[in-house]
């Protein structure tokens, strides 16, 4: 992951990507999960997050002020309204694809949740690295995803006998305003 023309990467922004393999013969069925992004320091964290398809994210407000946690995103919009310190409220994701999340009270929160309709995925390290293991045979397309770039589509072959590299430029800025 690099950054392209007139971007600045930041120490730990590798690890908000998200690889992901979808195999031409179909995903099993998906075991939805449970996840939680905290509002703390006027923030969303983790600010960046893959869940596969039915999964709920839990919203703890950790902040001694209050907190609104929405999505204009369409097919995938909610607002779970304005709640305060040891307070939280969650919300089931029924679609796959990207899903912008921000608060109405801070304007500079943005979270990026990644819906993934299949079992295969993960996050880089820091340094970028990643592993995927326990992929089915055959071909299909290795994803990589990352908030400020688009996705990256690599066919391949598995077993695969060599290492994959994927190059990933980011072009988009760090934060995208909302109204």
């Amino acid at each position: 992951i690099a950054a392209g023309s007139g971007q600045t990467m930041v120490a730990g922004e590798m690890s908000q990507a998200a690889v992901y393999f979808v195999p031409d013969s179909g995903s099993p069925v998906i075991e939805p999960g449970r996840s939680q992004i905290y509002t703390h320091n006027k923030e969303f964290e983790p600010a960046s997050m893959v869940i596969p398809l039915g999964s709920t994210i839990t919203f703890p407000n950790q902040d001694e002020i209050l907190h609104n946690v929405f999505s204009v995103t369409p097919q995938s919009s909610f607002d779970l309204g304005i709640y305060g310190e040891g307070k939280s409220a969650e919300y089931t994701f029924k679609r796959a694809g990207l899903v912008l999340i921000n608060c109405n009270v801070h304007h500079a929160m943005q979270a990026n949740v990644l819906v993934v309709d299949t079992p295969y995925f993960t996050t880089p390290d820091a340094d970028g690295r990643f592993k995927l293991g326990g992929l089915p045979g055959g071909r299909g397309k290795l994803m990589v995803w990352h908030p400020r770039a688009s996705v990256k589509e690599t066919v391949i072959e598995v077993p695969s006998s060599a290492p994959i590299a994927l190059n990933l430029t980011l072009t988009k800025p760090s934060i995208t305003e909302h109204l």
